[in-house]
């Protein structure tokens, strides 16, 4: 299985996926808001066999299994031979397969399960650009998709980023950690990361939208986007008549 397994919709710039860490959250019906969805195997403590087949079956998007080591964020303490035993029982009901650099070794394994690779690497700082190059590089020589989460310490780190993304010849989902710069996460999107990262009911990663926030965020950045609350109509300084009513219907309608 090729990157095609986590292709984003064209016809959408912020495609999201909902990262679970629960067997709750895999039981919840806001699942079918997410065009993806990460099982974070590293977080999950209840059994999930049967939450996870019962999801298979009725979520029609892609999924990914993800043990994420407490190096890079994660609950995940253990070895690379604890990782597999961890995600080969589960392997055959998700499409993708998150991989961090030290695991790499493990990558022939998922290919022989035809299974897509998304190479990945968390760092609570921000590398600069010939070190994010060389990590690009780096997870695109044994993944299908890269994945790269940084810590931006100011606004021009943050326009490096953007930067960085568009430039990307490789598939990649960019994202960042931390509360100052959040905002960035679906602005990523909007340069070419193909999918921005959200939760349901606890935060998987600090700064982290939530499902419905993220819905909102990505609906109002889309290309076309006409203000229902305002019918069309340009928005002045001080115009204020009906907004809140409008507001209201408006969230009834995306059903938040």
């Amino acid at each position: 299985m090729t990157s095609d397994a986590l292709k984003a919709d064209p016809n959408r710039l912020i495609k999201i996926i909902a990262s679970l860490s629960s067997t709750r959250e895999l039981l919840s019906p806001e699942v079918t808001k997410a065009d993806a969805l990460e099982i974070r195997l590293d977080l999950i403590t209840e059994p999930i066999d049967d939450a996870l087949h019962s999801l298979r079956s009725s979520f029609q998007g892609p999924m990914v299994l993800t043990v994420r080591s407490s190096d890079e964020g994660g609950a995940y303490a253990g070895g690379s031979a604890g990782l597999w035993k961890k995600l080969e029982p589960y392997i055959g009901l998700v499409d993708s397969i998150d991989l961090e650099i030290r695991f790499k070794d493990h990558a022939p394994q998922v290919k022989e399960h035809n299974k897509a690779i998304i190479a990945s690497c968390h760092q609570n700082r921000m590398p600069d650009d010939d070190e994010m190059q060389a990590l690009i590089e780096q997870l695109h020589s044994f993944g299908d998709i890269v994945k790269i989460a940084v810590q931006p310490q100011t606004k021009e780190d943050v326009i490096r980023l953007l930067k960085i993304t568009a430039a990307c010849p490789y598939p990649i989902i960019m994202s960042v950690t931390g509360t100052v710069y959040r905002y960035a996460r679906p602005l990523l999107c909007l340069f070419g990361s193909l999918y921005t990262y959200c939760y349901i009911h606890s935060e998987t990663s600090p700064g982290q939208y939530s499902l419905r926030e993220m819905q909102l965020l990505a609906h109002l950045l889309s290309p076309g986007f006409v203000d229902p609350w305002f019918e069309g109509r340009p928005v002045r300084s001080g115009d204020a008549s009906g907004y809140y009513e409008r507001a209201e219907q408006y969230r009834k309608h995306l059903e938040f």
